[in-house]
């Protein structure tokens, strides 16, 4: 960020790092700074797609997916299928 202060892709990584350990607000943060600077909002819904699929936990892949359907449901639909995986193991 220092060397490349109006790049958008620093700032992309940032919320990936922050959406990788479960901090979804602070990397909101950081996904938002990189809009700032030129980030298209479907690249950052790719980046955060990318995240939850490649998360280990089954739990905390459910709780990354209900964050998002409870911040927009509409946007973060393809959410619903981590939903729908962690109850059909449960079975």
């Amino acid at each position: 960020m220092e060397y490349q202060p109006d790049s958008h892709q620093p700032y992309t990584l940032m919320g990936a790092i922050c959406y990788d350990k479960y901090n979804y607000e602070q990397g909101n943060y950081w996904f938002e700074q990189a809009i700032q600077r030129g980030a298209e909002t479907k690249d950052i819904d790719a980046e955060i797609k990318r995240v939850i699929r490649s998360t280990k936990d089954e739990n905390k892949r459910h709780e990354a997916a209900e964050y998002l359907l409870k911040k927009d449901s509409q946007r973060y639909s393809w959410a619903k299928s981590y939903l729908q995986k962690s109850s059909d193991n449960g079975k």
